[in-house]
């Protein structure tokens, strides 16, 4: 079997023009491209302002800084038990709380079991539209403006996506987006941008003022460099990556310098631009490989499942649930050895008594296939069996549980 990838992004002409124009003509850091991609997104989201910044993360950072400075007494923010471990990093970092509330079989959070986390001192909600699956966004609006608390709409892996005829993202009292690798729209890896979606409310006059005093992000070129090798080029340099990660963490200074926050720089701003002429297309691929997902699995009588899949649907990545008793990594590394590259789902960051129960056995279900734009009918399947028969040969007998266990409890 070729050679299967992972779709961290598709790139063409379009994105290698862009990032000549701003390499030769010196303009890495400022110029006009930044307003007009904030405006084009304003556009496409029917919104009347976006800002521009240099990560999903920095967006999430404003936003969340201009609620606490409208409710200061507030410092919990609910957010759904599996969910990126950036979001948690950030509202970490701000020294808010974060409560963990658990997801449904769709892997997007549970508006019951978010109800159930609400209390005084409950600053903000954050839903999250998770690989692309829309959440329950209307629902969330209710329980937000009768417990009078924020509702943050992170549509992060989605732009252009719509729910009940408007556009996630726009949901809430602010959105927001990210251009890092594995999204609709990529730039680089994290900290090659993002946006702010803003509505006409007390928080914009805030936010505003905060992008507006930050400086367009630097060392993008290099980042850049790093996301060709690490993302576009990865079926080649895989290896040699693994192996320099692992030696840098025995340096001093090894590890990658914290994200500081800042606007867009002109660099990404050009990249992102030619992604959105291309969504579109890139979506309708995307379709197309999905569809054929869901019939390969069920032909090959896999064990997994897609628990998001719904026809016509938009996902940003191809998740299989797997059945208990399945060795992940045994099934991960055979696949591996068969030409085949996947990624688990996100971990559950928060334990204890923040935690929801059942997570772990979740996440540890969730294999990720590959997706990218020119994968056939014929590929598709081809792993799809390869991941039936490594699956049943990794197999343990699971012991039997009492009702009330954890496994019981993951979809609740």
């Amino acid at each position: 079997m070729s050679y299967q990838r992972l779709p961290y992004t598709k790139w063409g002409w379009a994105e290698l023009r862009a990032e000549l124009a701003a390499t030769l003509c010196g303009r890495i850091r400022r110029s006009p491209a930044a307003r007009q991609l904030a405006d084009g997104l304003a556009k496409l989201l029917n919104v009347p302002h976006v800002l521009a910044v240099n990560s999903g993360r920095t967006a999430l950072r404003v936003g969340l800084e201009a609620l606490m400075q409208l409710r200061p007494g507030r410092n919990e923010v609910i957010v759904p038990a599996f969910i990126c471990p950036a979001v948690i990093e950030v509202v970490s970092s701000l020294g808010l709380l974060p409560l963990a509330a658990a997801v449904g079989p769709d892997l997007n959070f549970d508006p019951g079991a978010c109800v159930q986390r609400i209390g005084s001192r409950t600053l903000a909600i954050i839903v999250a539209d998770m690989y692309g699956c829309p959440a329950q966004i209307e629902a969330f609006e209710i329980i937000a403006s009768t417990a009078r608390v924020f509702l943050v709409d992170d549509a992060v892996q989605v732009v252009g996506e719509s729910a009940d005829g408007l556009m996630l993202g726009t949901f809430g009292d602010f959105g927001v987006l990210s251009f890092a690798q594995s999204k609709c729209v990529v730039t680089g890896e994290s900290g090659g941008g993002g946006a702010l979606i803003c509505h006409q409310n007390d928080i914009l006059s805030i936010v505003r003022e905060r992008v507006e005093a930050l400086a367009p992000a630097g060392g993008q070129l290099r980042a850049l460099t790093a996301f060709v090798w690490n993302y576009l080029l990865e079926s080649h340099t895989a290896s040699l990556s693994y192996r320099w990660q692992r030696l840098r963490q025995h340096f001093p200074g090894g590890r990658p310098p914290a994200l500081e926050p800042g606007r867009i720089s002109n660099l990404d701003a050009q990249l992102a631009l030619a992604q959105l002429n291309s969504l579109s297309q890139r979506r309708e691929q995307r379709l197309r490989i999905l569809g054929q997902d869901a019939h390969a699995l069920a032909s090959a009588g896999a064990s997994g499942h897609m628990p998001q899949f719904s026809r016509g649907r938009y996902l940003a990545r191809v998740m299989v649930s797997m059945p208990p008793g399945v060795d992940l990594e045994s099934c991960r590394r055979q696949l591996r050895q068969g030409s085949v590259c996947t990624r688990q789902g996100y971990p559950t960051p928060l334990g204890g008594p923040r935690s929801a129960k059942g997570m772990r056995e979740l996440a540890a279900s969730l294999i990720e296939l590959p997706a990218y734009a020119e994968m056939t009918a014929g590929d598709v399947a081809a792993v799809c069996q390869r991941l039936h028969r490594v699956a049943a040969a990794s197999r343990k007998p699971v012991p039997n549980r009492q009702d009330g266990d954890d496994h019981e409890q993951c979809y609740q």
